[in-house]
């Protein structure tokens, strides 16, 4: 089952045969999500320093560039993907490594989520809900939340897919798990403005950064799809939304 699935069939599941408590019932009112800034990264000017990670060996410059990765206070994921056959597109941004807020599509449908820790906060439509959870529990479900956020943890077991998928970690451990034997191609290319050589593996191209620190910069698998990460150490600040714009899973009875 794909992350977006396995979050809102969870969630209907947690949800169907359940009502809210006494003042939980859903209205309208937009939430408040994340604020972020704008300014470039210091390391995607021009008089960044190269960094010689083109000296090593292939899977010397993946370890560096996951470790530099890792290292940066926050950055930007987003691109396009198939998750067990159908089509997610992302656009997150991550704060440390549980923190994060954006959005995801699902078969063209738009959902927002943010993770503070052990709690994930998502928001959708009755469209969205109907196309994962069919229509009756779509509906049910999109009438219980109206235009709020449902608030669940990741002690929920269903919801452990999405749980990593936000962790910043757990995330890049996934997506470069079946890389396989890796070789250096020839010649440089520039992502986002960032001089970058490519290292080939089994059905992917991954580009890291050859100038400031060693970035992940592109992991693209041609027809399975593309993620772009930015915005490395740009401020961002990752909030929850307003209490009276939440529905509280577990509060329902």
């Amino acid at each position: 089952m794909g992350v977006v699935s396995a979050l809102l069939t969870g969630a209907v599941l947690v949800l169907t045969g359940c009502e809210p408590a006494d003042g939980d019932r859903a209205s309208g009112g937009e939430a408040e999500a994340s604020t972020t800034s704008v300014s470039p990264s210091p390391s995607a000017t021009a008089t960044a320093t190269a960094n010689g990670v083109e000296r090593l060996r292939p899977a010397q410059i993946l370890a560096r560039a996951r470790a530099a990765t890792l290292a940066a206070r926050s950055l930007r994921v987003h691109g396009r993907m198939r998750d067990g056959g159908q089509k997610l597109g992302l656009d997150l941004r991550y704060d440390g490594r549980t923190r994060a807020a954006g959005e995801m599509t699902f078969n063209g449908q738009r959902m927002s989520i943010i993770r503070l820790g052990r709690d994930i906060y998502f928001k959708g439509d009755e469209a969205l809900y109907m196309e994962v959870g069919g229509k009756a529990e779509g509906k049910a479900m999109a009438q219980l939340l109206g235009d709020k956020y449902a608030k669940v943890t990741t002690k929920e077991k269903e919801l452990a897919e999405l749980a990593g998928f936000f962790d910043r970690k757990e995330f890049l451990a996934e997506m470069l798990k079946d890389t396989g034997p890796l070789i250096k191609a020839g010649g440089t290319s520039r992502i986002d403005g960032r001089a970058a050589l490519v290292l080939r593996g089994v059905g992917v191209r991954i580009y890291v950064a050859t100038e400031g620190e060693p970035y992940l910069l592109r992991l693209d698998g041609g027809a399975d799809g593309r993620v772009d990460l930015s915005a490395f150490d740009e401020p961002v600040t990752v909030k929850a939304p307003p209490k009276d714009q939440v529905v509280d899973i577990s509060k329902l009875e």
